[in-house]
């Protein structure tokens, strides 16, 4: 490992370390919940760059795998009657069925194509849940469109600190799966692919199976960090589904450090907690999100986490004639 890396490494779990300590400082619930959900977005972000960054395929229509879990949590609890934790393992294959269908229809795209494909499947998505009305067989409710469909959950679960605790912890084993991931040997064939397809066709990697791959990957870290959101707002909503959600993954990948997976999921919780945490409207937000990737974009084009990687220094001279 080298020192820049041990430095970063020994940044993240200093970090990592004060995320532990805080809810010791009695802090309230609703810093305690916004930091939760800005643990599980995070997730999200890191998840978009494993397939938009490490893989190099622009998806903008990443929230369909995110909200394929809330609503699959939410439906399985309030309409079938699952337990919380069977709805979860559902979930989980709802957004693995997703993530195979979405890959193997961008495998054989590049480019813009890929990005139009996912946008579309995603605002396809959104636009049914916005317009679908699910009735309860156990009364006379009527629960979808923009007010969505609550999640059945035990009543008190899951506590504030849990939920703080619990997202934290899976922030972080999730951010070294996918850092894993990323430096495996699967990772060095999404890298092959990002940088050049026809390269990696010519060097014998099978450049459809590594695009289907990476959005399995890329879909079941959404979905997960899906099932938690679902237990800590307690509803899914449209807003699971939206371009917003697509955008603002995209947007804070390229403003950590596109390809790095740590640099967007840093960016996604400092953003989150920061805009959240001022109380800006949706619209402001998206605004902020442009902005921040515009300057970033034009006086950072590697991101943050390039900005703060160490210029090489040049090969000394010395002692030549």
């Amino acid at each position: 490992m080298t020192v820049p890396s041990r430095r970063a490494t020994g940044a993240l779990a200093l970090g990592t370390g004060a995320l532990l300590a805080l809810p010791l400082a009695g802090l309230d619930r609703f810093v305690l919940d916004v930091l939760a959900s800005g643990f599980l977005l995070a997730a999200y972000v890191g998840s978009w760059d494993l397939v938009g960054g490490v893989a190099g395929q622009l998806s903008l229509g990443h929230a369909l795998f995110f909200g394929t879990a809330t609503y699959a949590c939410a439906l399985l609890t309030s309409l079938a009657g699952w337990p919380f934790s069977a709805a979860a393992a559902g979930a989980l294959l709802c957004c693995a069925a997703a993530a195979a269908a979405v890959g193997a229809l961008a495998a054989r795209l590049r480019g813009p194509f890929v990005a139009l494909l996912t946008l579309a499947l995603g605002e396809l998505a959104h636009e049914i849940m916005l317009g679908q009305t699910f009735f309860s067989a156990r009364g006379a409710y009527s629960w979808g469109g923009e007010g969505g469909v609550p999640v059945s959950l035990p009543p008190g679960f899951p506590s504030p600190v849990a939920a703080y605790y619990g997202a934290l912890l899976f922030l972080v084993f999730a951010t070294l799966a996918m850092t894993w991931i990323a430096r495996s040997d699967t990772g060095l064939i999404f890298r092959a692919i990002a940088g050049n397809e026809r390269t990696a066709r010519a060097s014998g990697v099978d450049v459809a199976r590594g695009k289907r791959n990476a959005f399995l990957a890329a879909g079941l870290f959404a979905g997960a960090a899906g099932i938690g959101f679902a237990a800590l707002v307690g509803r899914a909503t449209t807003v699971d589904l939206s371009l917003e959600l697509s955008f603002q993954a995209a947007a804070v990948a390229a403003i950590g450090g596109r390809g790095t997976v740590a640099g967007p999921v840093v960016a996604a919780v400092v953003l989150h907690a920061a805009l959240q945490g001022a109380g800006f409207s949706p619209t402001t937000r998206v605004l902020l999100y442009g902005s921040a990737l515009l300057l970033v974009l034009r006086f950072f084009p590697a991101g943050a986490a390039g900005a703060l990687r160490p210029v090489p220094r040049p090969a000394s001279t010395a002692g030549r004639g």
